[in-house]
């Protein structure tokens, strides 16, 4: 058939054939139906999953199947013995080794819980969340997403900064500024909303005694309607853990594609999934040592002033690590690393 003649056929449409991609193309006759338009309306406003379109989704696959390949090509090749390791197999990433990655969080939490029993503090849990106009979509009184009409077009990026400008609020306030940084631990976790939207968790740990006048400043700097301050607490780990594995869908032994588009949602944004107070050793100093120490063994190591880290004044790379006079690391110079430059298909 000849091109001309395709140009000239007429184009016919209906509900079941039309799509996102047809609209947002401009392949769409500018003569739709005020039917048809409210249709799409329809797919754009309802069926996209916490704000991603499924061309979104393929996208975001895309690039971690780009990275994956790059991990499994490239490698670090050892010069003395010839022995070779792919990048893969020497990273700890939500997207490439769910699995280590899951494993090392957990590990993190439980450091964290442990050094604050020590330090005989409670758990509190916290939920903050953003003001309306932040919200893409609203929800109707039977559970149906709809069009906010104050949405202020703030993207899930610049909103996470916000959750956590308002957190500084929170940690500024004298009720916790007023206690050491080893008698106020936290662990956050950021998650989106069905919309798209995000907002926070925070595992908080504190005096028991302070507990009610940190309640009181958090009643004061939020909406108590949409925000969160939770107290008894009975396991912390647990707790935290019932959202940090909603977050990391990618470790789990069945995947949906609900999950798929969550995981979408932290890559295409690029939102941090946790961080958390600098109540236990450094991951990459860990990283490094967990040869020797355990997360919590090194944590009470750090405490004291026998822990040495040498690193180059040039580049910043840690040369050498030592624990008084013991030699714990020492940088290996017969490696090298060789990456891809280019992958053909």
């Amino acid at each position: 058939m000849k091109i001309k003649d395709l140009e000239h056929r007429p184009r016919v449409y209906d509900d079941e054939r039309l799509s996102e991609e047809d609209f947002t193309s401009g392949r769409c006759s500018s003569r739709l139906s005020p039917t048809l338009l409210t249709n799409y309306k329809k797919v754009v406003d309802i069926s996209k999953i916490y704000g991603l379109s499924s061309n979104d989704l393929v996208m975001t696959k895309a690039k971690i199947k780009s990275q994956s390949d790059f991990l499994d090509f490239s490698y670090v090749q050892d010069n003395s013995t010839g022995q070779k390791f792919s990048l893969k197999d020497c990273i700890v990433s939500s997207n490439h080794s769910p699995h280590r990655y899951y494993g090392e969080i957990q590990n993190r939490i439980n450091t964290l819980e442990r050094e604050a029993t020590n330090a005989k503090l409670t758990p509190v849990f916290l939920t903050i969340t953003l003001p309306s106009e932040f919200h893409m979509m609203k929800t109707t009184r039977d559970g149906k997403l709809i069009r906010n009409p104050k949405y202020n077009g703030v993207e899930p990026k610049e909103s996470v900064k916000i959750l956590t400008k308002m957190f500084a609020r929170l940690r500024q306030d004298r009720s916790l500024k007023e206690l050491s940084k080893m008698q106020r631990m936290y662990y956050r976790v950021n998650e989106p909303h069905k919309d798209g939207t995000p907002h926070t968790h925070i595992l908080l740990f504190i005096p028991k005694e302070r507990i009610e006048r940190v309640e009181k400043a958090f009643n004061h700097l939020y909406n108590q309607k949409s925000n969160k301050f939770e107290k008894n607490i009975r396991s912390a780990t647990s707790y935290i853990m019932k959202y940090i594995n909603k977050t990391l869908p990618m470790s789990k032994k069945e995947i949906t594609k609900k999950d798929e588009y969550l995981n979408a949602w932290y890559i295409k944004h690029r939102i941090n999934r946790f961080c958390a107070s600098r109540s236990t050793a450094p991951m990459y100093l860990y990283r490094m040592l967990n040869h020797r120490f355990s997360l919590y063994g090194l944590t009470q190591v750090r405490k004291g002033s026998s822990l040495k880290v040498l690193s180059s004044i040039e580049d910043e790379k840690i040369m050498e690590i030592w624990d008084d006079n013991e030699l714990l690391f020492m940088r290996q110079e017969n490696f090298t690393v060789n990456l891809v430059s280019s992958l053909v298909a």
